[in-house]
């Protein structure tokens, strides 16, 4: 088996805990063209009312200024890596 293993950049952003809020931060990427292979959003369980997104990738400055005109910052303390390969029953369990 195959696979490509790459270091990615985790962005992150706060956002409001309500209805749309994650649509309206994503927008930007959209229309700067990104297309996002991982999105995570969740609430901040120590600031009631706020939520917090996580984004890879972003490529190119017109995605990086979309980003940071939305409030991303590039995660330090949150690491990913990027496996592609041929996918088939199991594979998950033995890359790990």
């Amino acid at each position: 088996m195959t696979l490509e293993v790459t270091r990615t950049q985790v962005w992150v952003a706060s956002l409001k805990d309500r209805p749309g809020a994650l649509a309206e931060k994503l927008e930007g990427l959209r229309a700067a063209g990104a297309n996002l292979e991982f999105v995570i959003a969740r609430r901040a369980p120590d600031k009631p009312g706020q939520g917090v997104v996580f984004v890879t990738p972003l490529k190119g400055a017109a995605q990086l200024r979309a980003a940071q005109a939305g409030d991303f910052k590039k995660s330090a303390s949150l690491h990913s890596v990027r496996v592609s390969g041929s996918d088939r029953p199991g594979v998950g369990a033995q890359i790990t």
